[in-house]
């Protein structure tokens, strides 16, 4: 399945930290569980960072596969123009081989913002169809699990809009998601880089901001893992590839 392993080591990663937040829960009040909180926080955004890099490694993966067997299929010239290690090209008797040619070309990349997120992976979506975009948000604001830290609105408020009102309401939910998940992709590297001291006083942590930035980290891998299964299939047929291609490649 499309973005298996990536979704599966996402999950895992995610869990240890929700594990590590809920044991800050049974600390006592101070410094040591404000450091608990703090590496929670950071092993649940770098959960996300590793599966956008891993998401991507996938998708050029399949993708350079697809070309591989099917010439007249297109693929996007960023993909075209990759350089890939000889032995990628060579070992034609591994079926890793462009797993590992992608994952070489993406190893040392971070994947911590929607801008980024955009950059890599909207490569694998039609162009109506692309992730974080205004005719692609209404999904996810309306989403059970969606919450109004994330999009300034609830799915009941937007529901409740008048057709001509809801576009506007999806720009402004875009920048407001935005802005939510800069701000805990911030925090991890304000922890990292500085101890979480980006002024002169180290800031303050929460078990419940921790609990809330963690659920949003997951929110966000969650659409875009539900997203990119749903659209990389129809990308590639509309891209020329057979049915007997996609097959071939798992999509």
């Amino acid at each position: 399945m499309i973005l298996e392993t990536a979704k599966l080591h996402f999950d895992e990663d995610v869990a240890r930290a929700g594990a590590l937040r809920h044991h800050a829960t049974g600390l006592p009040d101070g410094r040591v569980k404000d450091d608990v909180l703090r590496s929670a926080w950071m092993v649940g955004v770098g959960a996300s960072d590793a599966y956008f890099c891993d998401a991507y490694a996938d998708l050029v993966a399949r993708t350079l596969r697809a070309k591989e067997i099917q010439r007249s299929g297109k693929i996007p010239d960023r993909l075209g123009n990759l350089s890939v290690p000889a032995v990628a090209v060579l070992d034609a008797s591994s079926s890793w081989r462009w797993r590992m040619a992608a994952r070489g070309i993406i190893e040392k990349q971070s994947v911590l913002s929607l801008d980024e997120v955009k950059k890599f992976l909207n490569l694998f979506c039609r162009n109506e169809h692309k992730l974080l975009q205004p005719a692609t948000i209404e999904d996810w604001i309306i989403h059970a699990e969606s919450r109004q830290r994330n999009f300034g609105i609830t799915p009941a408020a937007y529901n409740a809009l008048a057709p001509r009102q809801k576009s506007s309401a999806k720009k402004a939910a875009l920048e407001k998601f935005s802005t939510r998940m800069q701000g805990i992709f911030q925090r991890r590297h304000d922890c990292i880089h500085n101890c979480d001291r980006p002024r002169i006083a180290i800031q303050g942590i929460s078990d419940a901001s921790t609990e809330k930035a963690i659920a949003d980290v997951q929110f966000l891998v969650d659409r875009c893992t539900e997203h990119l299964r749903a659209e990389y299939p129809r990308y590639m047929e509309h891209n020329g590839f057979t049915g007997v291609t996609r097959n071939k490649i798992g999509a």
